[in-house]
C-alpha cells in the first residue's frame, strides 16, 4: 500500500491547468500583432532618447506609492453548493458545482482597531478556465453587488451594514451587453463595466475584467471604502457579502459567471484606492533595475507609456491593435505545479483521510530508480521506458496485437496483474517486446514487423472443424475477422463514398447530432453545437467534438466508450440499433447518396459496370454471381419506384436513378463484410 502511494506521487504534483490554444493562422496574427506593437513602442524610444532616464524618475515615485494592507483568512462559505478552498496564502478558491445566480459570505477577524477600506484581489490559478482569474469559460466573472457588515470581535453578534462610499479598481472595462451563453431567461437588459457597477446596488449591472482576448486573464485588484471607519476597540468581525447574479439561467459550468480565485485585505490608511499598476509590473519594480532581464524592462515600459500623455496617439494605435487580437480556444494540459502538494497514504482509499506522507518512489521488487535522479515526472517515465522494466514493452505490443487481431496475447490488455488472463503465446509476447525495445520503442517498425508475418497474412476463412476446437482463434490457425472500432464503421463508410477529408491535424469536427441531446433532461445542461459543413463534415470520428457526459451517438451505438474514463479494450456488441444507425443517420445516408452518385458517374456504361464499381469501394472484391444478380433486381425495383424530380445533380443523372443507386449503396455499406475486419 505504501508503495502504491509512492508511486502515485509522482504524478500527484500537477494541475489539469485551462490553457488558450491558437491555430496557425491565429498564431501568425498573434505574431504580427506583438511585432507592430514593439515597432510603435521602438518609436516611441527612437524619438525620445532619454526614455529610460523618465522611466526610471517614475519608478521612483511610484515605487514606495502603496498601501499597507493586512491579509484576512475568511471562514469558507459552504453555501449554494460551490465548494471553497482556502489557500494557504490566505486566497479562497471556488471549485466544483457553480451555481450561476447566489451570493457567499465570507467572515473574517482583524485585530486593526479601524478599518477604512477593504481590497479584494482577483488571482490566476492553473485550475480554473485560462487560468481564470473567474470561472466562466473563458477565465471572466461579473460581480454584481460587494456588500459589507461588521461587528465588534467581543461581540459578533451586532452586525451592521457598512455603507461602501466609493470603489476603485484597476481595470475599469467600458459598458459591455452580457453575452448571450448568460442569459437568465428575464428578458431585462443585464450589462457589465466599471467597478461603480459593483456598488450601485443594481441586479442588472456588474463590474467585469473582459478587456478582450490576450489581456483579460491576469490578477486584477479592487478597492472599496467605506463612508465610515469600522472602529473597534478590540478589533472587528467584517462578513463580505459576493453577489454573483449574472449567469444564465441553468447552473452549470458553461453558464457560470463567477469569482475563481480571490482574497481579501484589509487597512485603516485613509483615501484607499486600488494599485494602478498590473501585478507583474509591481513585481518587476520590486528588482533592482541593473538585474533586470531585458523583457522585464519592456514589461514596464508597456505600463509606464500609458501614462505618458504625450503619447496618447500611439496608445491609441497599439489598443486599437489589441483589440484584433484571436480569442483562441481553451485546451487541457497537465501542467507542473510550482510547489508540488504532499502525497499521502489514504486511509481506505478515502482522499478526506489522509494518513502517513510518502514521498516519490517505486516498488521494491522492481529495479531500482536511477542514483540522484530527482523525484519527478520525467524520471519516472524513464523508468518506465527501461529495458528493466518487466512490463512497459510488453503492454504496449499486447495493445498494437489487439489493436489488429481483436484480441490480445493477453485477452486482459487492461489487467497485466495476478489476476489476468495468462498470455496465449508468452514467448512470442517476449519476443516482440525484445524486438520493440531492440528497434528504438519505434511504433512504426514494431506496426510493420506485424503485418508483414505469415500470421497476419492468413485467410480469416474457417473450417467447421477449426471453429469447433478454437472459436476464438487464440491458436492463430486464420487471419483476424471481427467488427471494425466505431470511428473505423463511419471512416469506411466516408472513404467508399469519396466523401472523407483526409485532413490531419486541426479543430474538432461537429457532424450532424439531434438537437434534444444538447437540451435537458438527456444533457445536464444546455449545449452549444454548431454543426459542421462542407469538407469539415466528413473529417475522420477520431476529430468528431465529444463531451464527456454526453457521447455521440451514432459512434456510441458501435462500442464507442464513454469520455469520463481511460478504455484499453472495447466491447463489441452486434444489435439492430447498429443497422439502423448506418442506414438512417444522416452522415451514413450522405454517405450513400455520393456513393449512388459516384457509380453513376465513374462506374461505367452498363449497371453492372457500377454495381462491380461500387461493390468494390465498399469491400474490396468484385460481387458474385449471386450477389450481382440480387443487387440489380434491387436496383431495378427502386428505379420503377422513383419518378418524382429530384434536387440538381451531374449531367446525364436522373433523380430515379440517383434515388435508386442510393438505396443500392445503403445496402453496400450496411453490409456485415464492408464494417468487418478480415
Amino acid at each position: 500500500q505504501t508503495e502504491y502511494y509512492r508511486l502515485f506521487a509522482f504524478l500527484n504534483t500537477c494541475d489539469e491547468a485551462n490553457v488558450a490554444v491558437y491555430t496557425p493562422d491565429e498564431q501568425m496574427k498573434r505574431a504580427s500583432l506583438f511585432r507592430q506593437v514593439r515597432e510603435v513602442e521602438a518609436g516611441l524610444k527612437h524619438r525620445e532618447p532619454k526614455w529610460l532616464d523618465l522611466m526610471r524618475a517614475w519608478e521612483r515615485q511610484v515605487r514606495d506609492d502603496q498601501l499597507a494592507w493586512k491579509v484576512v483568512r475568511p471562514e469558507v462559505d459552504a453555501s449554494g453548493g460551490q465548494k471553497h478552498y482556502l489557500l494557504d496564502d490566505g486566497s479562497v478558491l471556488a471549485a466544483g458545482y457553480a451555481p450561476t445566480k447566489h451570493t457567499t459570505d465570507f467572515t473574517v477577524k482583524s485585530d486593526l482597531k479601524t478599518i477604512t477600506a477593504v481590497r479584494l484581489e482577483l488571482l490566476n490559478d492553473a485550475n480554473l478556465p485560462l487560468s481564470g482569474p473567474g470561472r466562466s469559460i473563458k477565465g471572466l466573472f461579473a460581480l454584481t453587488e460587494f456588500r459589507v457588515t461588521a461587528a465588534p470581535a467581543d461581540n459578533p453578534g451586532a452586525r451592521k451594514d457598512v455603507k461602501v462610499l466609493r470603489a476603485t479598481a484597476d481595470v475599469n472595462p467600458p459598458i459591455k451587453e452580457l453575452e448571450s451563453i448568460f442569459d437568465d431567461r428575464s428578458k431585462r437588459r443585464r450589462i457589465t463595466g466599471p467597478i461603480e457597477y459593483a456598488i450601485d446596488g443594481k441586479d442588472e449591472t456588474a463590474w467585469s475584467i473582459d478587456v478582450g482576448p490576450g489581456r483579460s486573464n491576469v490578477p486584477r485588484k479592487a478597492v472599496f471604502v467605506f463612508e465610515e471607519p469600522v472602529a473597534f476597540p478590540k478589533g472587528a468581525v467584517l462578513t463580505f457579502k459576493l453577489t454573483q447574479d449574472h449567469g444564465g439561467w441553468n447552473s452549470d459550468d458553461n453558464q457560470n459567471n463567477n469569482l475563481g480565485r480571490f482574497r481579501f485585505s484589509v487597512t485603516d490608511e485613509p483615501n484607499a484606492v486600488a494599485d494602478p499598476l498590473p501585478a507583474h509590473v509591481r513585481a518587476i519594480l520590486a528588482v533592482s533595475p541593473e538585474k533586470r532581464t531585458p523583457a522585464e524592462i519592456d514589461a514596464v515600459f508597456g505600463y509606464w507609456r500609458t501614462t505618458m500623455s504625450e503619447w496618447k496617439e500611439a496608445n491609441a494605435k497599439i489598443e486599437a491593435l489589441w483589440r484584433e487580437h484571436p480569442e483562441g480556444a481553451s485546451q487541457l494540459v497537465l501542467q507542473a505545479q510550482d510547489r508540488p502538494r504532499e502525497t499521502h497514504i489514504l486511509k481506505r482509499g478515502d482522499f478526506l483521510k489522509p494518513g502517513t506522507a510518502v514521498a516519490p518512489g517505486v516498488p521494491a521488487f522492481l529495479h531500482p530508480l536511477p542514483k540522484d535522479a530527482p523525484p519527478t515526472r520525467l524520471t519516472f517515465a524513464k523508468w518506465l521506458a527501461d529495458r528493466n522494466s518487466p512490463t512497459t514493452a510488453r503492454v504496449l505490443v499486447n495493445r498494437v496485437w489487439q489493436a489488429y487481431f481483436g484480441t490480445g496475447l493477453v485477452a486482459t490488455s487492461e489487467d497485466f496483474g495476478t489476476q489476468s488472463d495468462k498470455p496465449s503465446h508468452p514467448e512470442l509476447l517476449d519476443w516482440l517486446a525484445v524486438e520493440f525495445m531492440e528497434r528504438g520503442w519505434s511504433r512504426k517498425e514494431l506496426h510493420k514487423l506485424i503485418v508483414t508475418s505469415a500470421t497476419y497474412r492468413q485467410s480469416s476463412r474457417v473450417t467447421p472443424e477449426l471453429l469447433e476446437r478454437d472459436p476464438q482463434n487464440r491458436l492463430l490457425a486464420r487471419g483476424p475477422r471481427f467488427r471494425a472500432d466505431a470511428e473505423v464503421v463511419r471512416d469506411v463508410a466516408l472513404a467508399a463514398s469519396g466523401l472523407l477529408n483526409e485532413k490531419v491535424g486541426g479543430p474538432s469536427a461537429y457532424p450532424p447530432l439531434p438537437g434534444f441531446m444538447l437540451l435537458p433532461p438527456v444533457s445536464y445542461g444546455p449545449k452549444t453545437w454548431q454543426e459542421s459543413t462542407g469538407p469539415e463534415r466528413y473529417r475522420r470520428a477520431m476529430y468528431t467534438f465529444r463531451f464527456r457526459s454526453l457521447p455521440y451517438p451514432a459512434l456510441q451505438a458501435f462500442d464507442a466508450p464513454n469520455g469520463d474514463f481511460a478504455c484499453v479494450r472495447r466491447s463489441r456488441s452486434n444489435t439492430p440499433l447498429q443497422a439502423l444507425t448506418a442506414l438512417n443517420e444522416p452522415v451514413f445516408m450522405e454517405c450513400a447518396q455520393a456513393l449512388g452518385v459516384k457509380a453513376l458517374t465513374e462506374g461505367g456504361a452498363t449497371d453492372g459496370d457500377r454495381l462491380t464499381y461500387a461493390f468494390r469501394r465498399c469491400v474490396a472484391r468484385k460481387p458474385s454471381a449471386e450477389e450481382s444478380a440480387e443487387l440489380l433486381t434491387l436496383l431495378k425495383k427502386q428505379k420503377e419506384r422513383f419518378a418524382k424530380p429530384g434536387a440538381k445533380l451531374p449531367a446525364g443523372v436522373t433523380s430515379a436513378d440517383a434515388a435508386a443507386w442510393t438505396v443500392v449503396s445503403r445496402v453496400l455499406l450496411n453490409l456485415d463484410e464492408t464494417v468487418t475486419k478480415e
